[in-house]
């Protein structure tokens, strides 16, 4: 299974490296279209006429008869005004972590929950984990190794601690809490506000150096194994090692799930053209470079929910994309917030075709926030 994990994973990554590139939209035709709903721009005037009257007399005289003439002439003044009403804006910023504004206020995103399911392929059940995640400023004991392997001593080290804890509801290996600390000498928005990333095993090279990894410590069923980087604080040392080196191998399917979902349905990057989109108003847009690439989306404003102490207004989504030349197609719905970096809710496939067997894997995933927890930011 495992073997078919990885598989998977690579196929998918080809995928989506065809249909990020189609995204681009160089050549293509797009359509984009918005209906307010929200208070929109009104302009309402009258005008008062007020009349005014002159009167000229002229005499004139012919033998002996006096002539008189008089004519009057009438003139209106006109007064108009314009009153305007703005329409509210609020715009996206996708797994952005940085301060946002709320209601007059400076926050920043400390701690999330989320529900994830994941189901690899349609044959597969629909696996279910609760991830958590959260930063914070610590100090941790940094060791490295020199050329002949002795164990060097660095110290203590102000770091920022970001932890994942993955919690099997329904797991394909995992029957226990998994713990994963990373931390780096400075902030690291995609460790925090990604759920889980393959990609950052590529700090445990044994070679890598890295200036601002400093190390991560994995906990599973009462073993660990601690990887500390001493590059950002000395160089010509290498990263130091201890525990027990085989304690994951129960989690890594899990693990390669997880990132699959996410990369499969969660992160796509159409979100990103979104950035310049008012979701406080109706959108939609639509596009096509006439060679078997295209896609649609739409917004809508709709509610509110709270969070953490705080309302968040709430904007419904959905989106599809086909790349029929990769036999590709994807499609998401859910929910978020402009004011949140992180989804709100969402769900989606990712469908794709082996160019050889001709067979189609359909995975699907889903996550939903349950929880939060905000800083207030100091002016």
């Amino acid at each position: 299974m495992k073997r078919i994990v990885t598989a998977t994973l690579v196929l998918l990554l080809l995928g989506m490296a065809a249909a990020s590139g189609c995204l681009g939209g160089g050549g293509g035709t797009s359509t984009t279209s918005a209906s307010p709903t929200t208070t929109p721009e009104t302009t309402s005037s009258y005008t008062s006429s007020t009349p005014t009257s002159s009167e000229t007399t002229t005499t004139t005289s012919s033998s002996s008869v006096p002539t008189t003439t008089t004519s009057t002439t009438s003139s209106t003044t006109s007064t108009s005004t314009t009153t305007t009403t703005s329409i509210p804006e609020a715009y996206w910023h996708a797994w952005e972590y940085a301060p946002f504004e709320l209601n007059g206020e400076t926050y920043l995103i400390t701690y999330y929950k989320y529900d994830y399911k994941i189901q690899p392929n349609q044959s597969a059940p629909i696996y279910e984990y609760i991830v958590e995640k959260s930063v914070r400023k610590d100090k941790i004991h940094v060791y490295g190794q020199d050329m002949q392997g002795n164990k060097v001593d660095l110290g203590e080290q102000e770091v920022y601690a970001y932890e994942t804890i993955v919690t099997p509801v329904k797991a394909a290996s995992m029957d226990d809490t998994l713990k994963i600390t990373m931390w780096f000498a400075s902030n690291k928005s995609q460790v925090f506000l990604y759920p889980w990333d393959a990609m950052w095993m590529a700090y445990l090279s044994p070679t890598v150096q890295d200036k601002t990894f400093v190390g991560v410590k994995f906990e599973y069923k009462g073993k660990s194994a601690l990887f500390t980087n001493p590059a950002p604080f000395q160089s010509g040392l290498f990263p130091y090692f201890e525990g027990d080196q085989d304690a994951f191998n129960d989690v890594n399917e899990d693990l390669g799930y997880l990132y699959m979902g996410w990369l499969a349905t969660l992160n796509f990057g159409i979100w990103y053209a979104w950035e310049d989109v008012n979701l406080l108003v109706p959108q939609s847009g639509v596009w096509s470079d006439m060679q078997g690439h295209s896609w649609e989306w739409s917004t809508k404003p709709d509610g509110s929910a709270t969070y953490g102490g705080h309302s968040f207004k709430l904007v419904d989504f959905s989106w599809k994309y086909k790349g029929t030349a990769e036999q590709v197609s994807m499609n998401g719905k859910g929910r978020l917030s402009p004011y949140l970096p992180l989804l709100v809710q969402g769900e989606g496939h990712y469908s794709f075709k082996d160019s050889q067997t001709g067979r189609e894997t359909v995975i699907y995933a889903y996550l939903e926030l349950k929880d939060l927890k905000l800083e207030k930011v100091s002016g």
